[in-house]
């Protein structure tokens, strides 16, 4: 998986599961990445992730309270 050491190790995919429960989490770390839908759930507004943006993703996994976002290498 690329890291912030290796921006340009492949590209990601961004999604969120349906156990979100909208905490808000990583709208807060990333809000160029996550946002919210009509009805007021959280959704990936981005779902390639731009090289630079790798950090706030890699973020927003790892601090996510339920495990609802998921980073996964594109072919």
């Amino acid at each position: 998986m690329a890291t912030e050491k290796d921006p340009d190790a492949g590209r990601f995919r961004l999604w969120i599961d349906d156990a979100c429960i909208t905490a808000c989490q990583c709208v807060l770390i990333d809000p160029e990445l996550f946002g919210f839908d009509d009805d007021g759930v959280t959704r990936v507004l981005v779902e390639e992730v731009p090289a630079e943006k790798l950090p706030g993703a890699s973020a927003a996994v790892d601090n996510c309270p339920i495990g609802a976002i998921h980073l996964d290498p594109l072919p």
